[in-house]
């Protein structure tokens, strides 16, 4: 057991010999701070004592003195004659990667990535109030749905522009619900959320104190993980399968009396068959079905979430290893 001082109450802390080198958690005011790792000595056997060094032998005199030792004054310099500069010394180069000549490079913080599944979640909560799908005239929706509209079933529209486009409109009101794909997806992110926000401090409160959390703590950013992760498999199965409001528009399309006709004349005539299909996509590209960049962003900033709390994961088990650094050499 390590006992250290929390430097923000300044009040003890008991820490497990298992958190050495770890972020910890003050019990009293729940700031957080990095415990120091464990110190290990080792007895280093003293050194032999160094060989006494040989005796030094006269200097031999030079056989030939120079002006100074027959006390003669140097002889005087040719005029015009300058004396060469003394050399300077040239500092030692920086060791670089044979072929390149330059490099730069960029640390990454382990207190920057520990926070980045927080906030990225927080993203990807916050585009789902925003069109992820929808059907346009001109540049503006007339036809739209969020997760949220899709997992009730209810897309949205503007009478404005529902005027204009194909069809009498009445497959707007038979709209499937996606609720089997987007509530799984809700779930796992919302659990998502709650622990990476727990992780990076839940004020006063020590989750370790709550029962349902205390063994859940140390593996919540495994739970973030996993959470994030499966939050992401449904949301691109859900993207996969296409949302209620683009099933409907295509299914009123294949259903409507001049395509059924024509497919039932062109049963069996492969050529014929491949005009009624060519038909079919002509009638429902007019209906301008596009997806929102709302959920590119959601989509990416979930991908990132997931990568983030892995990466995490990687930098708390290097334990008091400086972090690692990223060089670019050219």
């Amino acid at each position: 057991m390590i006992k250290l001082i929390c430097p923000k109450c300044m009040k003890p802390v008991p820490v497990a010999d298992d958190f050495a080198g770890r972020e910890v958690t003050c019990p009293a005011c729940a700031a957080t701070f990095d415990a120091p790792a464990r110190y290990d000595p080792a007895v280093i056997p003293e050194a032999p004592p160094a060989p006494a060094a040989p005796p030094v032998p006269p200097p031999v005199p030079a056989t030939v003195p120079g002006p100074a030792a027959l006390g003669m004054a140097p002889p005087a310099p040719p005029p015009g004659y300058t004396p060469p500069a003394p050399p300077v010394p040239t500092p030692a180069a920086t060791p670089a990667v044979e072929g390149y000549t330059r490099s730069c490079g960029v640390t990454i913080s382990p207190r920057v990535v520990a926070w980045l599944p927080a906030i990225l979640l927080t993203v990807v909560f916050v585009c789902t109030f925003f069109s992820w799908v929808g059907a346009y005239f001109g540049g503006s929706p007339a036809y739209w749905q969020s997760p949220w509209r899709a997992l009730f079933g209810s897309p949205g529209s503007n009478p404005v522009y529902v005027q204009y486009m194909p069809g009498d409109g009445a497959w707007f009101k038979s709209v499937p619900s996606d609720a089997g794909l987007m509530l799984g997806f809700f779930f796992f992110l919302f659990v998502a959320i709650v622990f990476a926000w727990a992780d990076r401090g839940m004020g006063s409160i020590d989750p370790r104190r709550i029962p349902p959390l205390a063994k859940l703590w140390p593996w919540r950013k495994t739970v973030v993980a996993a959470a994030a992760g499966l939050a992401l498999l449904f949301v691109l199965i859900q993207l996969a399968s296409g949302f209620g409001l683009e099933r409907a528009i295509r299914k009123s399309v294949a259903e409507s009396p001049e395509i059924v006709k024509a497919r039932e004349e062109a049963a069996g005539a492969p050529s014929k068959e491949t005009a009624v299909d060519n038909r079919v996509a002509a009638e429902i590209s007019r209906f301008n079905l596009e997806r929102t960049w709302w959920q590119d962003v959601a989509v990416y900033s979930l991908v990132g979430a997931v990568l983030a709390v892995i990466l995490s994961i990687v930098l708390d088990r290097r334990g008091s290893k400086p972090p690692p650094r990223l060089v670019l050499h050219y």
